[in-house]
């Protein structure tokens, strides 16, 4: 075992010793090992022998074993030290060193303690991990009373502002505060006294008396019996998350300009107001309210302006309320107010009429003063209502009403009125049914020259439904305007009736003008000139041929846009006549300017023409004005001889009514074209 046996012989400590057994000189050359030193480190004890014995130790730790010899020779009392040993095959070996002197020799004993090196370097990786957590960390003492805290990290102290020292002894109740919540304090005390994981979401207070939001998880430790002698809890500060939920809770239900309820709060409320009002026999009332003539303010003034308006009107609009009243914007320009618990169904006025009131009063805006008022309409249910949403609906529907009599007022909903609403819902579907499955029909009705000759027809348009029979025309064209279905309808009708007008004036000796009614809408459409010269191209009639009668209502929008317009037309060699002469804008200023062709003297002044000298004066006035500027004039609503006996005195040009014949189909019309006219026998004995 050794090169010269010092001291003779080895004892029984240094043969059978589990740790390991060297004795050096004082240069640190080894001169004898033991059996343990061999197995541990593989090496056999011949090849070690006179050697270095840093040779068995990684170099990074010579200092240490040098600085150890040198406290030895000095005579120094050596503490144990720990330094890594390097076995024959390479590996490492944590060993715990501790010598003393003897007679010209060292003794060595080590201790393999590389387990407890790895479980250190464990506890210190968890050490560090747990400080450089973001998540705060405590441990607290389930043995002692009132578990106190015996360890917190850094995240902890960085969340609540408390340091260590501040924190460390006491209970963790001192972060909780009045508003702190009971139920969850509660489970978060069960959970602790049942030594099982708990989880809550806990409001807590941070040391400047801030509140946050703490996600907080506990978890029992428990010793080798099952024991538990702690608790570790890992918290997290969820302010920021729980902040931005809020807001995006709040911009779900809110409207991004005003900050009011937006539909979606509102229907909440208003099924809870629907519940209120059966429980305890109350009425609730919605207001659908409208802003009068807010897009041209809009539009004119800029979207800057507009918002202002419309944050003013919430403003008011809420200052007029209740605390328990809900003001919501629906969209745009539209507001809906929400007024539960209602005594009486009528108490609602007073309310509607101070709206009325603030929102009509002045708004000052960069010192210039901007006026606006609103219309409302009000809905009302005492509980017994099914879906909540109608009553919306049901004030949009007298809104509505409001508006079309005279703005700045209110009207409730009603049963009739929901009734024709429902009919005109109705009839729009099955005017869109009629267009696509063309269920029209053109009538025509003739118009008849002083000479008695047919000289022209006018189209007017029958609807024919499969179910309902014959819609007259006054029942579907102010809808049809109101929707836009006016566009096809008018584009079906010029077609045809130029198509029909082709085979008319095939069967006629003398040229038949067809006239048709080209509605506002349809005239003021761009591209209305070129869709006229495409439909004559198609058909082939001569422009001619074709007469368009237009009322007075298209000046009324921009008068000079349409004289050109008209002028275009007039230059294609298409007549143009105004309908319904005197009962609409009527001005002589623009009259002598339009380059038309004709004038129709509308029916309700020739139903009393020869009886009323005002009607008669009307007319001789018409019919001596238009001869002056050179216009024919057509006289419609002739319907008796005494009517048209009158009237051919006044030398009128063309003449239409029931009087010479009814509107009548095309295959009418032709039957009709090869009948003498015997109701016009008189005229040949006119000069």
């Amino acid at each position: 075992m050794s090169v010269d046996e010092p001291q003779g012989k080895l004892d029984q400590f240094f043969l059978l010793s589990q740790d390991l057994f060297c004795c050096i000189d004082f240069a640190g050359k080894l001169l004898s090992v033991n059996p343990r030193f061999e197995t541990l480190l593989g090496y056999e004890a011949a090849s070690l022998l006179g050697k270095p014995c840093g040779v068995v130790v990684e170099p990074r730790d010579h200092p240490a074993i040098e600085e150890a010899l040198a406290r030895l020779c000095r005579g120094d009392k050596l503490d144990a030290f720990s330094v890594c040993a390097l076995t024959a095959d390479g590996r490492r070996v944590w060993i715990e060193v501790t010598a003393s002197t003897g007679d010209r020799v060292i003794y060595v004993i080590a201790r393999d303690i590389t387990q407890r090196k790895a479980t250190e370097r464990q506890l210190t990786l968890l050490e560090r991990s747990v400080e450089s957590s973001t998540n705060g960390v405590v441990i607290v003492d389930a043995q002692q009373p009132d578990l106190p805290m015996v360890y917190v990290n850094s995240a902890f102290e960085r969340i609540t502002g408390y340091s260590r020292d501040a924190a460390l002894g006491r209970n963790g109740r001192f972060l909780q505060g009045e508003e702190t919540d009971s139920a969850t304090l509660a489970l978060l005390r069960k959970g602790i006294q049942e030594q099982r994981d708990v989880h809550v979401v806990i409001r807590n207070y941070r040391r400047n008396g801030a509140p946050f939001w703490n996600d907080l998880y506990i978890s029992p430790v428990r010793d080798d019996d099952g024991v538990v002698t702690h608790f570790i809890g890992a918290q997290n500060d969820i302010t920021a998350q729980r902040e931005y939920q809020a807001q995006l809770s709040h911009n779900a239900n809110h409207d991004a300009l005003t900050g009011l309820p937006n539909r979606l709060l509102l229907d909440q409320r208003l099924a809870q107001g629907c519940l209120l009002a059966k429980r305890y026999h109350r009425y609730l009332a919605v207001l659908f309210i409208d802003l009068d003539d807010f897009k041209p303010i809009n539009d004119t003034l800029g979207h800057e302006v507009g918002d202002f308006m419309l944050l003013e009107v919430a403003k008011r609009l809420e200052g007029e309320l209740r605390p328990w009243d809900t003001v919501a914007r629906f969209g745009g320009d539209e507001f809906n107010v929400l007024l539960p618990d209602l005594a009486h169904e009528h108490d609602v006025l007073q309310v509607v009429e101070r709206l009325l009131a603030r929102v009509s009063a002045p708004y000052w805006y960069r010192g210039s003063e901007l006026r606006m008022t609103a219309s409302i309409g009000i809905a009302t249910d005492d509980g017994t209502i099914k879906e909540p949403r109608q009553l919306i609906q049901q004030a949009d529907l007298a809104m509505y009403k409001a508006k079309r009599r005279g703005r700045n007022t209110f009207q409730w909903y009603t049963d009739e009125l929901n009734r024709k609403v429902t009919e005109r819902v109705n009839l729009r579907h099955a005017l869109q049914q009629a267009i696509e499955q063309r269920q029209f029909e053109l009538h025509y009705q003739p118009q008849i020259d002083h000479r008695g000759r047919v000289a022209g027809v006018e189209a007017l348009i029958r609807w024919h439904h499969p179910v309902r029979g014959n819609i007259p025309p006054t029942q579907f064209i102010s809808l049809a305007e109101d929707t836009g279905q006016i566009i096809p309808i008018s584009e079906w009708v010029l077609a045809t009736a130029c198509r029909d007008a082709l085979e008319l004036n095939a069967l006629s000796d003398t040229p038949i003008t067809v006239a048709i009614n080209v509605s506002p809408m349809q005239f003021q459409r761009p591209g209305f000139l070129n869709s006229l010269e495409q439909v004559l191209a198609d058909s082939g009639l001569p422009p001619g041929l074709l007469e368009v009668e237009l009322t007075e209502g298209v000046l009324m929008d921009s008068a000079e846009t349409t004289i050109q317009a008209l002028s275009a037309i007039r230059r294609l060699g298409v007549h143009i006549a105004l309908d319904d002469f005197g009962t609409g804008f009527s001005s002589l200023s623009y009259l002598k300017r339009l380059p038309i062709n004709k004038l129709k003297v509308d029916h309700s002044f020739i139903r009393d023409v020869a009886n009323d000298t005002r009607d008669a004066a009307i007319v001789e006035g018409v019919v001596t004005m238009a001869d002056k500027l050179g216009l024919e004039v057509l006289v419609e609503g002739v319907e008796t001889a005494e009517q048209f006996a009158y009237l051919r005195q006044l030398q009128c040009d063309h003449f239409q009514g029931y009087y010479f014949a009814r509107p009548m189909s095309l295959v009418a019309l032709k039957d009709f074209l090869r009948t003498p006219l015997g109701f016009l026998g008189a005229l040949a004995e006119r000069p």
